[in-house]
């Protein structure tokens, strides 16, 4: 679910690029999924905006829905709640430009600006390994000095201009139904003789 939600984003993003009315000196796709952990020339040489994963965080709020659902008003299936989560995701420019990275990072931030939510209703493809309803919320994540610092660090490379985006909230659930009983419909309280 997390690759095809990134996939997904990568792809609207270079749809949305592709259709600039500019000229591109960049050649598509501009965006590209990528850890930038490989070696600083290398990464220039793919002159590309980089999408990669920084952090996973569980939604908190939404723990505490029920473990059962009922089925055909008779069966009662129990499993384990899904797991609701948001995603911290980087966008940073690796080109031998310094004005394109500028450029093309300025037309990512316009776009999620622009588009903050994504759901099966308003886009008609690239949906590969989504659910039906899917539900993507986008928000501009703000990171302080100290947090620059470690993520670049952490990386081991210099750094780049970038973006970061909170996506929220992505609902992960198996397919594993742990009991299956009917649906109980009235309680009933017998008393031992004699009491």
């Amino acid at each position: 679910m997390i690759h095809s939600v990134l996939r997904f984003l990568a792809g609207q993003l270079n749809v949305y690029i592709d259709h600039l009315n500019e000229t591109n000196p960049v050649p598509s796709p501009v965006v590209i999924l990528q850890s930038p952990n490989a070696d600083e020339n290398k990464l220039k040489e793919l002159n590309n905006l980089l999408l990669f994963l920084v952090n996973i965080s569980e939604e908190s709020s939404m723990k505490n829905l029920p473990d059962y659902r009922i089925i055909n008003d008779n069966t009662v299936t129990y499993k384990n709640p899904a797991l609701n989560l948001n995603i911290f995701v980087v966008i940073s420019a690796f080109m031998a430009n310094y004005e394109n990275e500028l450029r093309y990072l300025a037309h990512s931030i316009t776009y999620f600006q622009g588009k903050t939510i994504f759901t099966q209703n308003d886009v008609a493809n690239m949906t590969d390994g989504l659910p039906d309803d899917f539900r993507i919320c986008v928000d501009l994540y703000s990171l302080t000095f100290e947090q620059i610092n470690y993520i670049w660090s952490t990386l081991g490379g210099k750094q780049h201009p970038f973006v970061c985006y909170k996506i929220r909230i992505l609902e992960i659930e198996r397919e594993s139904v742990a009991e299956t009983r009917g649906v109980i419909r009235q309680i009933r309280i017998d008393e031992a003789p004699g009491t």
